[in-house]
């Protein structure tokens, strides 16, 4: 894999032919690398067909993630107290996978032990189940994951989560040591997906961006992919 900078300006070159910088270029790398995001998001289901396997190389971990405690209403209103503790964490967005798929582990911090993963008009009904207490509830609501723990893990302050997110330079983590969020680098961290998704992304940015015919798209394709070889 490559970084996103080296993405994006492998695109800028191919767009300008080779000629090298321009300060009059009009071609900007932050549109580049909204165009890499947004045929990113849609390439993966196109590559997943709504079904298939996810390839490894578009998870990411995000790391030791510090829970908050909050009131069950959550509400900004100090006169408006449901009287029940539980916790809640706010994550990236995720790719569009239907049944929340591209969220493919929330859990314990030893990256093995899950959580059951419910829609929260539903969560209720699991917990009353004959072994639905047995393991901590999740259930989004927007962004934000709220957790009923079991009696067991009550104490529990950090989870770690994985999955597809529709903005991976989004993926802040955090680290045991004083959970100091760490920022995506663009010009230093791999870019999380295969080479084939980009030779997607390249050719729906040469023709539906830059309105390339598709001769020129087809040769260009070939050069980039010959290109790519040597950074990915």
């Amino acid at each position: 894999m490559a970084t996103l900078d080296e993405y994006a300006y492998n695109i800028r070159n191919i767009a300008r032919s080779g000629q090298g910088n321009s300060d009059d270029d009009l071609l900007r790398i932050k549109q580049i690398k909204f165009w890499i995001q947004y045929y990113r998001a849609e390439g993966i289901n196109v590559a997943t067909d709504y079904g298939k396997d996810i390839d490894p190389q578009l998870v990411q971990d995000l790391g030791i993630l510090a829970l908050e405690e909050v009131d069950r209403s959550d509400s900004n209103c100090p006169a408006v107290d449901w009287g029940c503790v539980i916790k809640k964490v706010t994550l990236p967005k995720f790719v569009a996978f239907p049944y929340n798929r591209a969220l493919m582990f929330i859990g314990k911090i030893d990256k093995q032990t899950p959580f059951d993963l419910n829609k929260a008009d539903v969560n209720i009904f699991k917990k009353a189940t004959r072994f639905g207490h047995l393991r901590t509830k999740v259930f989004p609501i927007g962004t934000t994951y709220y957790l009923e723990t079991t009696e067991a893990d009550a104490d529990m302050k950090y989870i770690n989560v994985r999955g597809v997110l529709e903005d991976p330079t989004k993926a802040n983590y955090f680290p045991q040591e004083g959970c100091e969020a760490v920022c995506f680098n663009d010009a230093k961290d791999e870019y999380p997906m295969p080479l084939s998704l980009y030779t997607y992304i390249l050719a729906k940015i040469l023709s539906a961006e830059l309105k390339w015919t598709t001769q020129s798209v087809t040769d260009e394709l070939n050069n980039a992919r010959q290109d790519n070889q040597k950074i990915g």
